[in-house]
């Protein structure tokens, strides 16, 4: 004996209706647009294709720029004058990170608004290697950054803590480090860098929308370990 099915159908009026939910979710599309000759098309061929089109364009500086207006990733939280074994007297400010939750540190020294490049060392906390040793970086990076700035008698320390990082003790994986970039860039706007000389036993980075913050990598010193 046959089973008696019954149909699923919309009605008109329900149809109706999700035509409507569906026009009031705004929707996007990421894509790669190519050359003529199949190469990916960089900036100027984006500003040249979207003239060509009457269509906008925004770059990555601007989606930042226009971030820097609207959100603030940082707020300054405290202020005060400490003594360092490593490095003497500092200003320490603690920001507070709105997205995270995270309190980050920046130790300064000297006058900071003088528009010469600006000795900065960005350091993103890792206990495994900074507490106990645990490479691949020496475990004393941190303190001999404080030292040299501290005789260079100019710059600043930003310490960024990041509190979702898990601990892996095999160096291929560890730290997860997220260099935090947009919240390490707020931090020196706040303090009112714009030539940055980096401190760091790493290649330079490339950092795209630094621009948009006001900053500009003029060049890297390497942390001369002391023994």
């Amino acid at each position: 004996m046959g089973q008696a099915r019954r149909h699923r159908h919309r009605t008109p009026q329900k149809h109706k209706n999700e035509r409507k939910q569906n026009r009031a979710n705004p929707s996007g599309v990421i894509c790669e647009i190519m050359n003529e000759d199949g190469t990916m098309s960089r900036l100027p061929d984006l500003v040249s294709f979207a003239q060509l089109h009457n269509l906008k364009i925004g770059t990555i500086s601007d989606l930042i720029a226009y971030r820097r207006r609207h959100d603030n990733l940082v707020r300054l939280a405290s202020e005060a004058q400490v003594t360092s074994e490593f490095g003497g007297d500092w200003t320490m400010r603690i920001f507070n990170d709105e997205t995270q939750g995270a309190e980050h540190i920046a130790l300064s020294v000297g006058d900071l608004e003088d528009p010469a490049p600006v000795l900065v060392r960005m350091h993103a906390l890792n206990p495994l290697q900074d507490v106990l040793g645990l490479g691949p970086s020496p475990a004393d990076e941190l303190r001999s950054s404080m030292r040299i700035i501290a005789r260079e008698g100019r710059g600043a320390v930003v310490l960024l803590r990041d509190t979702m990082m898990k601990l892996v003790a095999d160096s291929e994986a560890a730290p997860q480090k997220l260099r935090q970039y947009g919240v390490g860039a707020q931090i020196l706007a706040a303090l009112g860098l714009h030539k940055l000389e980096l401190l760091t036993n790493s290649p330079s980075p490339n950092v795209v929308g630094l621009d948009a913050y006001g900053l500009e990598i003029t060049g890297t010193r390497k942390i001369a370990m002391e023994e």
